[in-house]
């Protein structure tokens, strides 16, 4: 593998620190505001996402420690508007899933039966001919 360019190794590391600070930033709002600090709320209030928390160590010893220091984490979803929703949206379209499911299956069965009947006449016509034209 080729080394990057001098320029794109220094652009790299700037997306970095520049993600890092918004990290950074969000977490304190968070704590401030006294909201729960999670690796969800850190990535969605910074636009990062939850991988890039875990693998940046720093970033990651201060949210365990904001958590460790909140104690245990509520049995329910902290955000309505987050978590019941996302919820309520993977409930609604795992049920028009089934439905649409159910539908295709009732519809395929529909069409075997008609074909079943289609070449059960095709048969019956070609037997048909087969007598008209051996006399």
């Amino acid at each position: 593998m080729t080394p990057l360019p001098d320029h794109l190794r220094q652009a790299t590391r700037a997306r970095t620190q520049e993600t890092e600070q918004r990290a950074r930033t969000a977490l304190t709002e968070l704590a401030r505001a006294g909201k729960p600090v999670t690796f969800t709320t850190v990535a969605r209030q910074a636009g990062v996402s939850s991988d890039f928390l875990y693998r940046s160590p720093e970033l990651r010893t201060q949210i365990e420690r904001h958590r460790a220091k909140a104690g245990p984490a509520p049995a329910g979803p902290e955000d309505p508007q987050g978590g019941s929703s996302t919820s309520a949206a993977v409930r609604t379209l795992s049920a028009r899933l089934t439905r649409l499911q159910q539908a295709h299956r009732e519809e395929v069965a529909r069409l075997r039966k008609s074909l079943e009947i289609a070449q059960g006449e095709n048969l019956d016509l070609r037997r048909r001919l087969a007598r008209y034209e051996a006399d």
